[in-house]
C-alpha cells in the first residue's frame, strides 16, 4: 500500500510523531512518503495515496498552523472522493482547545467527501516513550479501518 505522511511542525513535536508513524508503516512493509507541509506544492498531492496521514499542531486558540493555510484553502475546493485520511497532532493541554485544529480538519475533510479513519491522535508536546505504543496502535487501527472503507 502506498501511504503519505504529511506534517506541520514548529517545535519538532508533530514531526517526531510523523517519524514514528512513518517508521511503523515501513516496518509493516508499506511504501511511505514522509513530507513536511512546507514542501507540498498542491493539496492534490494528498490524493496520490491509498491512505494519507496528516499531522499538525494547533496554533493559538485552536487555529491551523500558518504553514498549512494555503493547503487548507485548496482542500476547501477539492472533491476528496472518499479518500481515506488519518489525522494526528501535538498540542498543549493548558489551552482550552487542545488540538482543536485536528477537529476542524476532520470536519473539513468530511465536508469535502473524504473519510477520516478512526479518531484523531492527540499527543501532548513531544511524544514520550510511553506514547509510542499509542502511536503504533493508531497506525494499526488506521490500516484496519482503511481496509474496511
Amino acid at each position: 500500500m502506498k501511504i503519505g505522511v504529511f506534517y506541520a511542525s514548529m517545535s519538532g513535536n508533530t514531526e517526531a510523531i510523523a517519524d514514528i508513524i512513518a517508521g511503523e508503516l515501513k516496518d509493516q512493509n508499506h511504501d511511505v512518503d514522509l513530507e513536511d507541509f512546507m514542501s507540498v506544492q498542491s493539496a492534490s498531492e494528498l490524493l496520490n495515496y491509498d491512505l494519507t496521514f496528516i499531522g499538525m499542531y494547533t496554533w493559538g486558540d485552536g487555529d491551523y498552523p500558518d504553514e498549512c493555510l494555503d493547503i487548507i484553502e485548496e482542500i476547501e475546493q477539492l472533491d476528496l472522493e472518499k479518500q481515506p485520511f488519518a489525522i494526528f497532532g501535538s498540542g498543549d493541554t493548558s489551552y482550552p482547545d487542545f488540538c482543536d485544529a485536528l477537529d476542524q480538519l476532520q470536519r473539513l475533510i468530511e465536508e469535502q467527501g473524504g473519510t477520516v479513519v478512526g479518531n484523531p491522535l492527540r499527543i501532548e508536546f513531544n511524544p514520550e516513550p510511553e506514547d509510542e505504543e499509542e502511536i503504533k496502535k493508531f497506525v494499526s487501527e488506521a490500516l484496519i479501518l482503511k481496509a474496511t472503507c
